[in-house]
């Protein structure tokens, strides 16, 4: 395959090689909606997974996952020429160095880096940051923030009384985490995707009146504001009965933040969100603001890509 060359276009080749199919995660998911967002404002993106969204200008560059027993080792994509001056490549931070050879690179920072990751970056790379993730490189940082909010899959479809608990297992449950769990009956959510994706999402959130979770930045903390179901941040800094995850890079799980500590660095999750439970009565008093907010955040996102797009015109004089 030879990329187009095209006048006023540049090409940008994403670095996601999973379609949602087969991995469903924010990660992903961003990826393949930046892909979309740039094919839509006229300019040439290719991904090595199916699409996620279709474009005319959006098209799959074929891949193998080559895998041992479950673990990804590679991938082998077909291969594709490119002129140097007008082609752009966008890593997550999880991808290591410049496999498409490329001279220009955005580096997609998505969540906190790893210092062992970062020094397989290009000293001549270009960060964007989804929010505000830890970054060890003294390097400028501009934003960019992609979401899919699905404001059509996720609303409040009844208007009975809820009741009790849900939770979701995701980033960062602590040993021990989901004992409190059981203890107060909570419906455990996590094989959502099996049970009938969104849809059986969204009938939940419309049922219970808490969602709760340890992972602090999640789109299910959106997803259940948007229908009406309070959200719950467990294991809030070290402030929390459990131990925070002796693992985590990230600096909500090192240090004791206050909720309007937390909703400053995370204004996805303003409004129907407490952070632990003495921050109750915030999600209780602000639920019904999640999904105007949301539409402003969608709003700003989107100048985000703008900016991005306007970032690589001006550096490849194009």
């Amino acid at each position: 395959m030879i990329l187009p060359n095209e006048p006023g276009k540049i090409n940008f080749l994403i670095g996601v090689h999973a379609s949602l199919d087969r991995i469903l995660s924010g990660g992903t998911l961003a990826m393949h909606r930046l892909a979309w967002l740039i094919a839509m404002r006229g300019h040439n993106a290719f991904v090595f997974s199916k699409p996620a969204y279709e474009h005319p200008n959006l098209k799959e560059i074929k891949c193998e996952v080559i895998s041992t027993d479950g673990f990804i080792e590679s991938y082998a994509w077909e291969g594709f020429g490119f002129q140097l001056n007008n082609t752009v490549a966008v890593y997550p931070q999880v991808t290591g160095g410049n496999p498409f050879n490329t001279s220009h690179i955005a580096r997609w920072i998505m969540y906190d880096t790893e210092r062992l990751q970062e020094e397989s970056y290009g000293s001549d790379e270009e960060f964007f940051n989804f929010g505000s993730f830890k970054v060890y490189k003294n390097v400028p940082t501009r934003k960019l923030t992609v979401f899919d909010y699905n404001l059509d899959k996720f609303y409040i479809a009844n208007t009975k009384k809820r009741k009790g608990f849900c939770h979701i297992n995701h980033k960062h449950t602590p040993p021990g985490g989901l004992r409190i769990m059981s203890e107060i009956s909570s419906l455990n959510l996590s094989d959502w995707r099996e049970r009938g994706g969104f849809d059986y999402l969204r009938e939940q959130f419309n049922d219970y009146e808490y969602m709760l979770t340890y992972d602090q930045k999640s789109f299910y903390t959106v997803a259940a504001g948007l229908c009406g179901c309070k959200t719950i941040i467990l294991n809030p800094g070290r402030s929390y009965e459990f131990a925070p995850n002796a693992n985590s890079e990230s600096e909500e799980y090192k240090e004791p933040l206050t909720p309007e500590m937390y909703r400053r660095r995370n204004p996805i999750a303003e409004y129907g969100v407490a952070y632990g439970w003495n921050d109750i009565h915030w999600a209780n008093d602000t639920i019904h603001l999640v999904r105007d907010h949301v539409k402003i955040l969608d709003a700003l996102d989107n100048k985000t890509v703008d900016n991005f797009i306007d970032f690589w015109k001006n550096r490849l004089a194009i």
